[in-house]
């Protein structure tokens, strides 16, 4: 009996499995999906590939145009930092607007023991025009600001004179459009984005008027007093925004702005302040960083002991024995970027670009390490330029 049910058992097993109807493979179009699940797809893919992807169907390039998807990208949390040059052209040509488009690419850190500045390879990236704004945008950094996925520039002016005007470039569109006039007309006026708004200041020589406040919810100018501003003096290299005050970097101290007391001090005083980068700094994680031509390094600010400091960067030499222009914070990291000039094979000098990626984290309490990140990125410049200007948004 026994015998039996385990034979009725061992057939039950071996039986093969019941007969599944068939399925239907063939794919689902993908047009026949709704917009809102295409958006959401699409919103997913780098911008890198969106210059690509326009060309594959009108929807594309419709889903693509459209404010929309930059709206589902920062909702879902895959915007990423896309870079802009400003470049000032030779024989007064004016500037020129870029993105610097770039590639996901296998990193890894460059030490000493790995790479020579002899056997480096670079990638190539490009740069892409953007159109041009119809007057003349300033080149000064210091008159940029970058207000969430748009670019405001203050003075703008196709001549020497002063100017009220504002241009916003939405970096979304690459569209240009005139913003809220100045209370005063100002010629390369100084710009920090604090807390929603836009502190610009100078840039005229009126008292009453040195200081003024763009309020981004109203859209509205407030003229502030100009208190204690004595204590700037000896010429100024940084300007920049943090834990809810700006600062100013002078060649002989280093000042702060209260927006809620209104008033100016000095942070610092400090002999080697003059051998900073000219507006060369930037903030990560409430650190700033910036290059210091006396030691040839990056360098970071300790606010507790007041200090600027070297960052341990054993390696930096591949990169100091260029002319180094910006440091930006892109995605938590250094970028710095540098020109070079070199000679092609029938004698004609070019200019190149060269960006590298710092990782930077604090070590043993009171140091901060960095390491660069590979590859290089290697950029031709169109055409013969002065010199250029960067920044980073992200969308």
């Amino acid at each position: 009996m026994i015998r039996q049910d385990e034979q009725q058992q061992e057939n039950k097993n071996t039986n093969p499995p019941p007969q599944l109807p068939p399925l239907n493979l063939q794919p689902h179009s993908f047009s026949s999906l709704p917009d809102d699940i295409v958006e959401n797809i699409l919103a997913r893919i780098s911008k890198c590939n969106y210059p690509n992807l326009s060309l594959v169907s009108k929807r594309f390039l419709s889903v693509l145009s459209s404010p929309e998807i930059y709206t589902t990208r920062s909702r879902i949390g895959t915007t990423e930092p896309c870079i802009y040059i400003c470049m000032e052209r030779f024989k007064d040509l004016g500037l020129k607007w870029y993105t610097l488009w770039t590639k996901h690419a296998h990193v890894e850190t460059l030490t000493v023991d790995n790479a020579q500045e002899d056997d480096l390879s670079y990638n190539e990236y490009s740069l892409v025009p953007l159109p041009e704004s119809n007057s003349l945008v300033p080149f000064m950094d210091r008159t940029n600001v970058v207000v969430g996925s748009e670019i405001y520039l203050f003075g703008v002016t196709s001549s020497e004179q002063p100017s009220s005007s504002v241009r916003i470039l939405d970096c979304r569109s690459h569209s240009w459009r005139d913003g809220p006039s100045m209370l005063v007309a100002r010629r390369c006026p100084y710009a920090v984005f604090l807390d929603e708004k836009i502190y610009v200041f100078d840039g005229c020589g009126e008292d009453d008027t040195w200081m003024e406040v763009l309020d981004m919810k109203t859209k509205t100018w407030i003229p502030l007093l100009r208190h204690r501003v004595a204590v700037l003096e000896g010429g100024w290299l940084n300007t920049v925004g943090l834990q809810g005050k700006i600062y100013l970097i002078t060649k002989i101290n280093y000042c702060a702005y209260d927006p809620k007391q209104g008033t100016w001090e000095v942070v610092e005083v400090h002999d080697n302040l003059g051998y900073l980068g000219k507006w060369c700094v930037s903030v990560i994680e409430d650190v700033m960083y910036s290059y210091s031509y006396y030691s040839d390094n990056l360098v970071w600010y300790d606010s507790k002991c007041k200090k600027w400091i070297d960052v341990k960067l054993s390696n930096f030499e591949l990169l100091y024995k260029w002319r180094m222009v910006n440091i930006l914070n892109h995605g938590g990291k250094l970028l710095v970027m540098w020109l070079y000039k070199f000679e092609e094979y029938d004698g004609i000098e070019v200019w190149k670009i060269r960006c590298a990626k710092i990782v930077v984290e604090k070590r043993h309490g009171n140091e901060v390490w960095g390491e660069i990140e590979w590859p290089v990125t290697e950029v031709k410049l169109p055409e013969l330029s002065e010199r250029f200007n960067s920044l980073v948004i992200s969308i």
